[in-house]
């Protein structure tokens, strides 16, 4: 059996296609830049919040960067699966969400827990989010952010 060279074409395609791909799957991802902050809740960090990064302009690939603060209000953003965020200007939305059935209840009845918000929205929507932050190129350590 004589293994016969592929077409030149053919040859061309297998080269050309992969570097193509590569191309556009960076093309018009800006560079992530790290940041991080810490967020308070009437002057005392708060757990469990989670802060999403709203940019100006989206489309249907738009990646919102999001973070979840630590127990001691700390939070580092991520873009997906990445570190950081594209510099530009946000609107930060922030939800708490807390646990209003009990535990014991929960077990004893088999129902899946029940949550609310503990800002009872305020900080949830972009139209009405009063938080706006600037991400620089390079390391952002944000103003510490104190929800009243």
């Amino acid at each position: 059996m004589q293994i016969r060279p592929l077409p030149w074409t053919l040859r061309r395609v297998i080269v050309v296609l992969p570097a193509l791909l590569c191309i556009s799957c960076s093309h018009g991802s800006a560079p992530l830049n790290p940041v991080h902050g810490k967020l308070l809740y009437q002057h005392k960090p708060i757990a469990g919040a989670v802060l999403v990064f709203h940019p100006p302009e989206v489309n249907v690939k738009t990646i919102y960067p999001t973070a979840a603060t630590e127990a001691d209000g700390t939070f580092w953003v991520k873009t997906g699966d990445q570190d950081g965020a594209p510099a530009g200007s946000y609107v930060v939305t922030v939800t708490c969400p807390q646990q209003v059935q009990s535990a014991k209840k929960m077990y004893s009845t088999g129902e899946k827990p029940e949550t609310a918000d503990l800002f009872k929205g305020a900080y949830g929507r972009k139209d009405s989010s009063n938080i706006r932050l600037e991400i620089k190129k390079g390391d952002n350590e944000l103003a510490q952010i104190d929800l009243n």
